[in-house]
């Protein structure tokens, strides 16, 4: 039985690499760029965080990464000249645009209301005042301030995009 599964396990990844290769491509590029952001803030943090697979910003840039992928492979498949080519390309532009400035903004107000709260707290705290009210059930919940990117990254993820689909492709497909 392990036998039938495992041999129609490999025939479904068989059909995808040979029937899809943007699809193949892009999950590989997204994989690698996800654990080189892994490898990366181990190495800043000191510690290893796997944690970070399922994160948001950092570098490289996940999403501007696999979005430069789609383009490249578009590109590769389609030509410059093509419809397709030019609505991936728009696409790649807006993942990109909005990464390094509405996500970013994003993570940025969140540090600030963080900040907020927890001055808020201190200062109840040196007053003696009771801020179970204030703080309640959510003085656990810490908003989450990593959410976009600085330019630098979503430079990095789109070179990281470009250049592993590039050598992908060619590799497998050509």
């Amino acid at each position: 039985m392990w036998e039938y599964i495992l041999h129609h396990f490999s025939l479904f990844f068989q059909d995808i690499v040979q029937q899809m290769p943007p699809i193949f491509i892009v999950a590989i590029v997204g994989a690698i760029i996800q654990m080189t952001k892994v490898i990366i803030d181990s190495v800043v943090q000191k510690h290893l965080s796997l944690e970070e697979v399922f994160s948001s910003g950092g570098f490289p840039s996940f999403h501007s990464g696999i979005a430069s992928s789609a383009t490249m492979i578009t590109l590769l498949h389609d030509g410059i000249y093509s419809s397709t080519f030019a609505i991936a390309i728009t696409f790649s532009l807006l993942f990109a645009y909005d990464a390094m400035n509405l996500r970013f903004q994003t993570g940025k107000h969140a540090e600030y209301l963080n900040d907020l709260r927890k001055d808020l707290q201190h200062n109840l705290a040196t007053q003696g005042e009771n801020n179970h009210e204030v703080t309640g059930r959510r003085r656990k919940t810490k908003l989450k301030e990593r959410l976009g990117h600085t330019p630098s990254e979503v430079l990095g993820g789109i070179l990281f995009g470009v250049s592993l689909t590039f050598v992908l492709y060619y590799i497998l497909y050509v």
